[in-house]
């Protein structure tokens, strides 16, 4: 029996030798702030695989940046991000550590490899059903293998839920497989502590600090503040000059005034000078020719008594030759003062001048001949500083009209204020750059903590818990390790993965599903031909155990029916009926409006499309993953209505579904067109082209709605009158006239 374990494992393994080897860090998408300050990445369209580990970071890989891990939400494939706390400002992409394709294929050829003991595998791998119960409820808590088939609607994923919690309750371990866990897959917590909140604030501050520096960059990319502070040199020179020019002009004139005052005060002094002494001359001959008349009378006095002497004296008197000798002494000074008195009065004018006078102005002229030659002196020195300072700014340059335009435009334009805003903001960052790095490493092993935190969890998890709910792309290898397996949404389920489901198994498994949703694929499409492939991966459980048709189950005693739908009403029937899928019956007492938005040809206008749509949400479901952009973009602040193909939407049940028929008929998507449908309870829009509608063949999903529009069941509306309602039209009759022949007060006409 391990024959099919080893086939079906080479058959995935074929597929995996295809698969992209993706990183182990993926970008989901750039992070968005709504409306109401809600973080959010857009997934809509996107198949969504369980999440491992979320962070927001910048565009490289969240290990060389700073990684913020956050806790998430995802609802109606929007991704909501909580306890996200200050985020630096290049945190904004949303990166994750997914489940890859290749890891799904990678541990599904391992589980399916190491496979040991798995006897219900083995029953389905061999297409052989154990007997069902009376009932799809009472068949999950019979022994063995079985399947239960519902057409859309007829309540799978409630009875399988609702099992589930009754197994447990009665002491059984159950593995509930179901497409209604992605959101809780891709919902994860994130460790939120003081620890983590206070590194993010310190980051958000440097990065907001290096925002602001970018930004004064890119402002400052064409300034240079060297040649700025060169030129701004310049014109202060140029400004020093012009007014030390005037200076050196006033004081060049001063200086020429003061060398004149001061040549006139020295000639005015040299002029007292010889009047004073002149004065003082005459004054000193006219004081020595009284000094010497004074003299000349003692002499005479003198010469006197010598003569009456000698005149007394006897001619034997013995002195008397010196007495002659002394006489011709006396004598000879008389004639020298008479000739030198002589002397005097001829040069003696007669003046009247006060010498002391005389000398006060030539003491009062020479302080101001001295007082001009020091000011002369000083101004001189000054003329020579201002000069020397002139040939020092010409010789550093001076500004011509290139410095001020220059230096105007710079000054207009604030740039030394954004240098100096720049030079002061990388001062205050330097000290705390090179902590960057040790706050992203701090940062990246608080998020490794809470990721360890919770594969532990999840470890103990899947180990204890009764009720274990995931995807199919969540299976671990633990064979064996529940009582009970229920499989659900397994209509378009891989053989090979239901296989590895069912293995989990020790008691019962129970596979749910639909026939009428979409076949699995593969890729490369190259990989149908080969007969592994088909047998193991494009093949689902119900194909394999002989049941294509709802009658096949009907039949096939191991197979449990759900016949009664919950869901849509007569006009949902009856498009799946003219398709040929006869097994979808209408719900008691349910209406869905079916309306075909006829388009006439004309380019939709998918913005006012969204109107239609209720604010508790619905879903927009196009046939291929290209046109979805178009739509995602005009529901950007509409998060409550999710876009998508069949197989990525999320969700069995909408109030409003707009299945998009322009492009694509959905021809090569009937099984993905009856699911489609099968998925609005309330109102169904059908958007396509009326004509294209009348012309399409019978059997096709363009055909059954033709085929609608004749039995009556279709309301169609032209999309333009939807989008633009017609303005109403009032009746004639509605306006009444009053006519009246009185004449106002104010003397104009009244009626």
């Amino acid at each position: 029996m391990t024959e099919w374990r080893q086939q079906a494992a080479g058959a995935v393994e074929a597929e995996l030798e295809h698969a992209r080897q993706a990183d182990e860090w993926s970008v989901l998408g750039p992070l968005r702030r709504t409306e109401d300050g809600d973080l959010v990445v857009d997934l809509r369209g996107r198949r969504v695989r369980p999440l491992i580990d979320v962070r927001v970071s910048g565009c490289q890989n969240p290990r060389h940046g700073t990684a913020v891990p956050v806790s998430t939400e995802f609802a109606r494939g929007v991704l909501w991000l909580h306890d996200v706390g200050p985020l630096p400002s290049e945190c904004d992409r949303v990166w994750a550590r997914e489940v890859t394709q290749g890891r799904v294929l990678a541990r599904l050829a391992h589980g399916l490899r190491e496979l040991g003991d798995a006897p219900l595998a083995d029953r389905l791998a061999e297409g052989r059903l154990d007997a069902a119960g009376e009932d799809a409820y009472s068949t999950c808590f019979v022994p063995g293998l079985h399947l239960v088939w519902g057409p859309p609607g007829s309540g799978k994923t409630q009875l399988a839920a609702k099992a589930a919690a009754e197994l447990a309750r009665k002491g059984k371990r159950v593995l509930l497989i179901t497409d209604e866990a992605t959101a809780a897959r891709a919902s994860i917590h994130a460790v939120g502590d003081g620890e983590r909140l206070a590194l993010q604030r310190d980051l958000a501050d440097l990065s907001e600090v290096e925002c602001e520096l970018e930004r004064l960059d890119a402002e400052l990319r064409d300034y240079d503040h060297d040649a700025f502070l060169a030129a701004e040199r310049r014109v202060e020179n140029a400004q020093r000059a012009a007014a030390l020019r005037d200076d050196f002009d006033v004081l060049r004139e001063r200086h020429w005034e003061l060398v004149r005052d001061a040549a006139e005060a020295e000639e005015a002094a040299r002029l007292a000078r010889r009047c004073h002494d002149r004065v003082a001359g005459e004054h000193a001959r006219r004081v020595e020719a009284r000094v010497l008349t004074n003299r000349l009378a003692k002499v005479e006095e003198q010469l006197g008594e010598l003569r009456e002497r000698m005149r007394n004296r006897s001619l034997l008197y013995r002195g008397r030759k010196n007495d002659r000798n002394e006489l011709r002494v006396v004598e000879e000074e008389r004639r020298r003062l008479v000739s030198r008195i002589e002397e005097c009065r001829q040069r003696v004018n007669t003046v009247s001048d006060d010498v002391r006078k005389l000398e006060s102005d030539l003491d009062r002229m020479r302080a101001k001949a001295r007082e001009l030659e020091r000011e002369e002196s000083d101004t001189r020195t000054q003329l020579e500083l201002v000069r020397d300072e002139l040939m020092r700014l010409t010789a550093a340059g001076l500004g011509d009209e290139a410095d001020h335009r220059f230096y105007a435009d710079c000054l207009n334009r604030e740039l030394p204020r954004l240098h100096a805003e720049r030079e002061a903001l990388r001062e205050r960052a330097r000290h705390r750059a090179a902590l960057r790095g040790r706050f992203q490493e701090r940062l990246w092993w608080i998020g490794e903590r809470g990721h360890e935190l919770r594969l532990e969890d999840e470890a103990w998890w899947w180990e204890s818990e009764p009720v274990v709910v995931t995807t199919m792309t969540g299976i671990p290898h633990t064979e064996g390790a529940f009582d009970v397996v229920l499989v659900d949404d397994a209509g378009s389920a891989r053989l090979c993965d239901v296989l590895l489901a069912v293995a989990q198994a020790r008691e019962t498994a129970v596979v749910f599903g639909d026939l009428a949703q979409p076949w699995p694929q593969v890729s490369p499409v190259e990989l149908e031909r080969l007969p592994e492939v088909q047998r193991w991966v494009l093949a689902t459980p119900f194909a394999h155990c002989g049941i294509l048709t709802p009658s096949d189950a009907h039949a096939h005693p191991g197979c449990a029916v759900l016949n009664r739908q919950y869901r849509v009403g007569p006009s949902v029937q009856a498009i799946a009926e003219n398709i040929g899928y006869k097994a979808l019956v209408a719900a008691e007492g349910r209406h869905t409006e079916v309306v075909l938005l006829d388009t006439a040809g004309e380019p939709v206008e998918r913005a006012a499309l969204v109107g239609l749509i209720p604010e508790d949400g619905g879903a927009i479901l196009v046939p291929t993953p290209d046109q979805v952009e178009p739509w995602r973009e005009v529901l950007r602040d509409t998060l409550t209505v999710d876009v998508g193909t069949v197989g990525t939407v999320t969700g069995h049940e909408f109030g409003t579904v707009v299945l998009d028929l322009t492009i694509d008929g959905w021809y090569d998507r009937v099984r993905s067109f009856i699911s489609g449908i099968a998925r609005a309870r309330d109102r169904l829009f059908l958007l396509a082209d009326l004509n294209a509608v009348r012309c399409a063949p019978k059997g096709t999903p363009l055909g059954a709605v033709n085929a609608l529009h004749h039995q009556g069941g279709l309301l169609v509306r032209r999309l333009g009158e939807v989008l633009i309602p017609r303005q109403r039209q009032q009746s004639a009759t509605e306006w009444t006239v009053t006519v009246t022949d009185r004449t106002a007060a104010d003397g104009t006409i009244a009626g």
